[in-house]
């Protein structure tokens, strides 16, 4: 038996990964993007590829800014004028809850004003009068027993009450971090944030921002680091020979860095978003854990030991957009950055296009 190679950051090479599996990777990357070049920018009828699995599951975007829940986050939390700890609260509020409809019904909340009453009747009239979820199924939202009511509604509202109450030291935490995996940890421990939601708001809180110039809310970028989920994890395994055992960072970053000679190798003309002054933009680390994920459950489904969660449902609207919260201003709708928070208003821009 051969002695397992640890794959870090200094000794991988694509000879530590599996080859047929790393090739169906870029290519799975490279067909999921134009299925969204051929739908959101180029307007075509369906079907937008002739990989059976691409046309009747669901995946997330290569570049997640493109997905809607993304964008109602970066539009109506993120640029907004509002203090930043108001901003992260509201994240984090939106990412739990997982759905921009119910954020837009209760508002941006205001950590000074902030009212779990409100929130609490809010939520109950989308259940029981409206007839609406207010809760995402995209991902599982714990009921939060542990609050002390039968009624999850309430249990989230009284989490988010304990929240706000000692948002300041909490806060305080996030500014004396020095990496974003400091942030993460910061993030993991308020209650009800387990490492999944914790990565999801740190994403959120990286993109760069109109009202900030151009930077994002904190001091860090989707490139400096990121967290493999279990999804991810898999996704490496999948991809790495056998005996190789992974250091997932060194893997993601080894993906970040080569995807440019891998899609020429492989002789596929990946349509990149173009950034704020028009060049290629990169797959982000960040947006690699997230392929790497979607990679997984593209390979389970292929073999047949897998299902996707979601139908992929090609009457929905591409750029969906969703009203903004009560108390928002308007804000002025800007040219595109690929990563910047018009890209749910204006149809993003592709290099070269």
């Amino acid at each position: 038996m051969s002695t397992p190679v640890e794959a870090t950051s200094g000794t991988l090479t694509r000879e530590q990964f599996s080859l047929p599996r790393l090739d169906l990777f870029w290519r799975f990357i490279c067909e999921r993007q134009m299925v969204w070049r051929r739908r959101s920018l180029e307007k075509l009828p369906p079907p937008w590829t002739d990989d059976h699995i691409l046309r009747e599951q669901r995946f997330t975007n290569i570049y997640r800014e493109l997905d809607p829940g993304t964008q109602y986050v970066i539009n109506n939390v993120l640029e907004i004028e509002a203090p930043k700890p108001d901003k992260i609260f509201n994240t984090m509020l939106y990412r739990l809850v997982g759905r921009a409809e119910t954020h837009a019904a209760v508002g941006f909340q205001y950590l000074a004003t902030f009212d779990p009453q409100h929130f609490i009747t809010t939520l109950k009239r989308l259940r029981d009068v409206e007839g609406k979820a207010p809760f995402t199924a995209a991902y599982m939202v714990s009921a939060y027993a542990s609050m002390g009511s039968h009624d999850k509604v309430e249990n989230v509202a009284r989490l988010f009450d304990l929240l706000h109450r000692r948002f300041d030291a909490f806060y305080a935490s996030i500014e004396g971090c020095h990496h974003p995996s400091e942030v993460y940890e910061t993030l993991s421990t308020a209650q009800g944030f387990g490492n999944f939601l914790a990565y999801q708001t740190l994403v959120d809180l990286l993109y760069p921002l109109n009202v900030y110039g151009g930077k994002p809310l904190l001091p860090y970028t989707h490139d400096d680091w990121a967290s493999a989920g279990p999804g991810a994890r898999r996704g490496i395994a999948m991809l790495l020979a056998a005996g190789v055992t992974p250091d997932h960072l060194a893997v993601m970053r080894w993906l970040r860095g080569h995807q440019d000679a891998e899609f020429e190798r492989l002789g596929l003309a990946f349509p990149f978003l173009a950034d704020a002054d028009g060049r290629p933009k990169p797959i982000s680390l960040a947006n690699i854990q997230n392929c790497l994920c979607e990679f997984h459950k593209y390979v389970k489904i292929s073999e047949g030991t897998g299902r996707g969660r979601r139908k992929f449902a090609s009457a929905q609207t591409a750029l969906s957009t969703v009203a903004a919260p009560a108390g928002t201003r308007k804000r002025r709708k800007s040219a595109v950055s690929a990563e910047s928070s018009s890209v749910s208003v204006i149809q993003p821009t592709l290099f070269g296009g």
